[in-house]
């Protein structure tokens, strides 16, 4: 069995790439081997990379992926790709689109998260003031360009929730839980990992019942890694096609490796992994409304409807057997 990288500090992000040629493979490119960076890694954004790595699923076609290394999702993961360190970055989709309005140079070579399954906006259990979406005034979501920070925005638009809200910066997922149990904002995102343990988090948003489809992150990278190493960049992506096959067919397994990767109970991650198939969570290639919804939900939060994003989308680099569709203003 392949070792799972287990790096679970937020320091992990200067961990040093570790990119380096190895023997040729079969049809004449280069092996290459580097971690893998992944926004909120005890999440399961880390599912089809932890079964892909558990599989071989990537070095079958000549990568190895060495550590995941975690961020705390916005732009973080993105500015250390950028800096060089990581080569490809499973990265919230809506930090992309605000780069790209700063002018960073980023490349969508496939899908990953592609619904908001595991971005619930939770009160506190004593909390009975706060029963649903009309009822908060104070929204934490984690930074800065966050997914979560463009559903503070979508979610009260789509349920025709009317009163004024105050967003709060967290700074991340557990800096929000803390300013939630510290009664300093009426509901966080609190994650699948958090509520498995605890009874003391209900419901007050539910994603899922807002938006069907939601492209929550994307498998990204800059352009000159992609032009100077296309093969790779197949392999990852087919890799990662392959994975999600598997935790489909296998929901079980993916559930053992989730439990073991952060530390909890069989029963809770086959619950976490079993919604996941269910709500169609992970998908290699790209899908029409998934991303249009989140384009939507960042113009909502950027107030315009200036937001460029067709170009960011190369699909060279898609297995022929996944979805690849672009929202109607892209063709």
């Amino acid at each position: 069995m392949i070792r799972v990288g287990t790096t679970m500090a937020a320091g992990a992000l200067v961990a040093s790439l570790a990119l380096s040629a190895c023997s040729a493979d079969g049809d004449g490119g280069y092996a290459t081997s580097f971690d893998i960076a992944v926004s909120n890694a005890t999440e399961p954004y880390s599912i089809p990379w932890l079964v892909g790595k558990d599989q071989g699923f990537f070095e079958d076609r000549g990568v190895t992926i060495g550590d995941i290394v975690p961020s705390k999702g916005g732009g973080t993961t993105i500015r250390n790709m950028l800096s060089g360190d990581l080569p490809i970055a499973d990265v919230g989709f809506t930090s992309v689109l605000e780069t790209q309005g700063s002018g960073a140079d980023l490349t969508v070579v496939g899908g990953a998260t592609q619904s908001v399954y595991g971005l619930d906006f939770y009160s506190l259990s004593s909390n009975a003031d706060i029963e649903g979406i009309n009822d908060i005034s104070r929204w934490a979501y984690t930074n800065p360009q966050s997914v979560t920070q463009a559903l503070t925005f979508i979610l009260p638009q789509v349920a025709g929730a009317t009163q004024p809200i105050e967003r709060v910066s967290s700074g991340g997922v557990g800096e929000g839980v803390a300013l939630l149990e510290a009664g300093d904002v009426d509901v966080a995102v609190v994650p699948p990992s958090v509520v498995a343990k605890t009874d003391k988090f209900r419901v007050a948003v539910s994603s899922a019942d807002y938006l069907e489809k939601f492209q929550q992150s994307v498998i990204t990278t800059t352009p000159e890694f992609a032009a100077d190493n296309p093969d790779t960049v197949r392999a990852v992506v087919a890799g990662y096609a392959e994975s999600v096959d598997h935790i489909r067919a296998h929901p079980d397994d993916a559930a053992q490796l989730y439990a073991d990767y952060i530390g909890i109970d069989l029963e809770a991650a086959k619950t976490i992994v079993g919604k996941a198939v269910q709500y169609d969570n992970w998908g290699a290639g790209f899908n029409a409304d998934a991303i249009e919804q989140a384009v939507q939900a960042q113009r909502v939060a950027m107030d315009t409807d200036d937001l460029e994003f067709c170009n960011l989308f190369h699909d060279d680099f898609l297995p022929d057997d996944v979805s690849d569709t672009l929202p109607d203003e892209c063709k």
